[in-house]
């Protein structure tokens, strides 16, 4: 069997982990959109703007997390 048949097995055997990684690059790619969205020059309240920091850190640690597994599950 050549290399070529093998990867497309395991891709045929695990039908959801292009889905995985492509949600898990969006989460990372919403963290950067939300730290770069500087919502501490537009949101007079510092608390509200921490808040909104540290769930899209939250976010992309999830998304990292999320791609990570995806892709280490056959490794």
């Amino acid at each position: 069997m050549d290399e070529t048949t093998g990867t497309i097995q395991r891709a045929l055997a695990q039908p959801l982990r292009p889905l995985g990684a492509t949600v898990g690059v969006l989460l990372v790619v919403a963290t950067l959109a939300a730290v770069a969205s500087t919502p501490w020059q537009t949101n007079p309240s510092t608390g509200a703007v921490a808040m909104q920091l540290v769930a899209a850190v939250l976010m992309g640690v999830i998304g990292v997390g999320l791609a990570y597994i995806t892709w280490a599950a056959d490794a």
